[in-house]
């Protein structure tokens, strides 16, 4: 697979199956050159994932998010930018000189406010991580620690686009709290919830989720915000794709919430009857 393999390395003792003593043995056999047996990592990873409910909730649980907020994040940039202007130059003292937009900032930059807005992200995350997610998992464990997120996201994403369409502020304060939770809470979940899980399972499903499942989610959220063109563009075109973002991320993470109490209780493990396979085939 594409962790490593259970055979023996040739010139090793006896080889692993008869098969093996007599085949012609390739120069690239063994090594993770993404064909022959790096294939079963990255393709078997796939093939798990659609194969197992529990893991394509786990995907759902990963990624959905990023399209609600990708969206919003780039309203805010276009709301921002147009009150404050850039308000930096390459010439001069760096203060003026490139500034667009209205005056309605009082002197604040829009490079100030995005300033502001990490240092929101940042100090909050720090809180909540040290502070929230412990005691929530002690206290009300993962099922319901995982679905916090979720419903403060579909709360955010109904008012931004439906109730408080294109106001700044409000976009400033959810969207802080909406990142500092997902990095101090939800993500430490999403880690949890691969404990159910074979090894196998977790190296080859968790390339397919992070790293090919969060790209395609965000590169979703992206083509909405090229296609709207505008702050109100994305009010009018963004909103249904990240309402129904957001509400299918609540139903994943309900479930998947079940389904990891579930598997626990049982004494099951995601992906185990591929690695047996795979050990009687070897």
């Amino acid at each position: 697979d594409g962790v490593g393999s259970d055979r023996a390395p040739a010139g090793d003792g006896e080889p692993a199956t008869a098969a093996a003593a007599v085949a012609p043995r390739s120069p690239t056999d063994g090594e993770p050159d993404g064909k022959g047996g790096a294939a079963g990592g990255l393709l078997g990873g796939a093939s798990l994932i659609f194969r197992h409910e529990y893991l394509r909730l786990v995907l759902a649980a990963s990624v959905l998010y990023e399209v609600a907020l990708t969206c919003m994040h780039y309203e805010m940039n276009l709301i921002g930018l147009d009150r404050f202007g850039v308000g930096i130059s390459v010439v001069g003292d760096g203060r003026h000189g490139a500034g667009g937009g209205g005056d309605g900032g009082g002197g604040v930059t829009y490079i100030q406010f995005m300033g502001w807005y990490g240092q929101t992200v940042n100090v909050l995350s720090l809180l909540l991580s040290y502070y929230a997610f412990p005691r929530l998992v002690r206290s009300r464990g993962l099922r319901y620690t995982i679905r916090i997120f979720p419903t403060v996201l579909l709360g955010v994403t109904v008012a931004a686009f439906v109730v408080l369409p294109g106001n700044l502020p409000f976009l400033f304060v959810s969207l802080s709290v909406c990142k500092a939770l997902t990095y101090s809470v939800h993500d430490p979940s999403e880690e949890v919830l691969y404990m159910p899980t074979s090894a196998s399972a977790k190296f080859r499903s968790k390339f397919w989720i992070d790293a090919v499942g969060t790209r395609v989610a965000k590169a979703a959220g992206a083509a909405v915000n090229e296609y709207a063109g505008s702050a109100g563009g994305v009010v009018k075109y963004g909103s249904v794709p990240s309402v129904v973002a957001s509400l299918a991320l609540w139903c994943a993470c309900a479930r998947v919430g079940v389904l990891f109490d579930e598997l626990l209780e049982r004494g099951e493990v995601v992906g185990e009857e591929e690695e047996g396979e795979e050990a009687d085939a070897d």
